[in-house]
């Protein structure tokens, strides 16, 4: 009983988890829309500004996502920070979209 009391459990938590991964996409997303302003209009360095709004948006990470952003004193650096940030968001948030119902399914029975 307990084996699928854990499995209820597990499947009610997924679409919390799907929406925080989404989230936290979000916010590299803003902080991304803006670096790319900085950047095309030319800015090298990070503001005070722009480095608070990157340790906010890290604060609200995974440690594993939060572990991908260098020391960044760029505005280059934090683009190429976020891009990784933002695959070690993907990955898991693909597998919960694409192979937990796959797995879900069994083999020799139509969905």
């Amino acid at each position: 009983m307990t084996n699928a009391c854990e499995i209820v459990a597990a499947e009610s938590a997924r679409p919390c988890r799907e929406r925080e991964y989404r989230r936290m996409l979000a916010l590299t997303d803003k902080l991304l829309g803006h670096l790319e302003q900085l950047n095309m209009s030319g800015q090298r360095d990070l503001d005070a500004a722009t480095q608070r709004d990157i340790a906010t948006m890290l604060g609200e990470l995974t440690p594993r996502a939060r572990g991908r952003f260098p020391r960044a004193h760029t505005v280059q650096q934090a683009l190429d920070g976020l891009f990784e940030v933002q695959e070690e968001l993907m990955l898991p948030l693909q597998r919960m979209l694409h192979w937990e119902p796959l797995l879900s399914v069994q083999i020799g029975r139509s969905a």
